[in-house]
């Protein structure tokens, strides 16, 4: 398998008056990890979509960049949304090869104070679905998905004139994408989960 490179660049696509608050470029030559499926270090080449998340915070939340097994992804999602996470305003990316190649370098309007040090997550998955959402209910066998959060700076991008946006901090480790339970798994654990706490009241 074919390591991951991230390629640097600066999106596009913003509404004009949006207030500037923070970027960041990803760079594949600036770190020594990537995507990878099923485990670390076996390096995924395939097509895949990707989310962005950022979070006002000093430190990754807990129950994010879990161990890479079964089931990690959806769980690591889950607390990512629950800390407070909020995705960026910009389209799902959908990349080939192995490679993610942005237009432009990452904007994130909703960056608190303008140009801080925020937490971002990066959330992908092997299928043509165009949400994380999407791709949890229509996952099967073959559906991998993961989740990777790292502490990143980042520069106010509306400052004349414009200051060099950070390379990406990322961490130290792979984002692996594990198996997905499929739709079925998901709901029967709902239900379980709804009988438990039925059982509970009336006792």
């Amino acid at each position: 398998m074919k390591k991951l490179l991230l390629t640097a660049v600066a999106l596009a696509g913003f509404t004009a008056g949006v207030m500037a608050q923070g970027y960041f470029q990803l760079d594949g030559n600036s770190i020594a990890n990537g995507v990878a499926i099923n485990t670390a270090g076996n390096y995924y080449d395939g097509p895949f979509n990707m989310e962005v998340w950022e979070l006002n915070a000093a430190a990754v939340p807990a129950g994010i960049n879990l161990a890479p097994a079964p089931g990690a992804g959806v769980l690591a999602y889950n607390a990512m949304t629950a800390a407070g996470f909020k995705m960026e305003p910009a389209p799902t990316f959908t990349f080939g090869g192995g490679v993610i190649t942005l237009a432009q370098a990452y904007k994130m309007p909703d960056v608190t104070p303008k140009g801080s040090t925020v937490v971002v997550a990066v959330a992908a998955w092997n299928t043509a679905a165009t949400s994380w959402s999407a791709m949890l209910g229509a996952a099967n066998a073959s559906t991998r998905a993961g989740v990777l959060a790292w502490v990143q700076p980042t520069a106010n991008y509306n400052i004349s004139p414009t200051p060099p946006a950070p390379g990406n901090a990322w961490p130290g480790q792979d984002l692996v994408m594990t198996a997905v339970p499929e739709p079925g798994t998901l709901a029967l654990a709902g239900l379980g989960a709804a009988a438990l706490l039925i059982f509970r009241r009336r006792k």
